[in-house]
């Protein structure tokens, strides 16, 4: 019985993985997505200006595409550790202490996205009577990308807490890493200095 605990624990921390990596994928298809309607919209917008009438509705819609391109980029950066920070003082400590730092750090992140999602739920339903101005779109649609953003960050949040407290299911991880690297040529302090590049790092990018 005992034996078939870490084998649970390694499947529940896989699958949340499993998750967070494909709500990624969709994410990053979003984005590119909502970036490449917003550069046609502002192309097309520039072309009516100069040529034929302005288009009323154009600057309108780019900017909610802008503010959802915002939020969707902010959980792709959360999860590769990729927000900008100074992490010097931090890298100074030993191992075991950045350990606790992170774990630390990441349920800090964790009660921030809880109570940021409550709140955006709760302003997008306060709003639920308005409607955009040329396009006449409920702006629900826009502000749905607060709650959706923050939750995906929880989860992400979720998969790199499991994987600092049960630190033994990171090397398989890693390995991915270093792949093509002979065992001679990896420093011993590689995967123990620094976090998976697809685990996000709670203080940001550690250098």
């Amino acid at each position: 019985m005992k034996s078939s605990n870490p084998r649970l624990l390694g499947y529940v921390i896989h699958g949340v993985g499993q998750l967070s990596g494909l709500v990624d994928a969709m994410i990053r298809f979003l984005a590119f997505c909502s970036l490449l309607a917003m550069l046609a919209i502002i192309t097309m917008q520039i072309v009516f200006r100069l040529y034929f009438q302005a288009l009323p509705w154009s600057e309108e819609l780019s900017r909610h595409l802008l503010v959802w391109t915002t939020f969707l980029g902010a959980t792709m950066a959360y999860r590769r550790g990729a927000h900008i920070s100074v992490t010097f003082l931090v890298d100074s400590f030993p191992l075991l202490l950045r350990r606790i730092i992170r774990i630390g750090a990441i349920l800090a992140s964790l009660f921030f996205f809880s109570v940021a999602m409550w709140y955006a739920v709760r302003y997008m339903q306060m709003q639920s009577f308005q409607v955009t101005a040329s396009l006449r779109l409920p702006m629900p649609y826009v502000y749905a990308v607060m709650p959706f953003a923050f939750s995906v960050m929880i989860l992400h949040a979720v998969h790199a807490l499991l994987l600092e407290i049960f630190p033994r299911f990171k090397p398989a991880l890693e390995t991915v890493t270093i792949r093509h690297a002979a065992p001679s040529e990896v420093p011993a302090s590689c995967c123990a200095a620094r976090p998976n590049s697809h685990v996000p790092s709670p203080a940001g990018r550690e250098g």
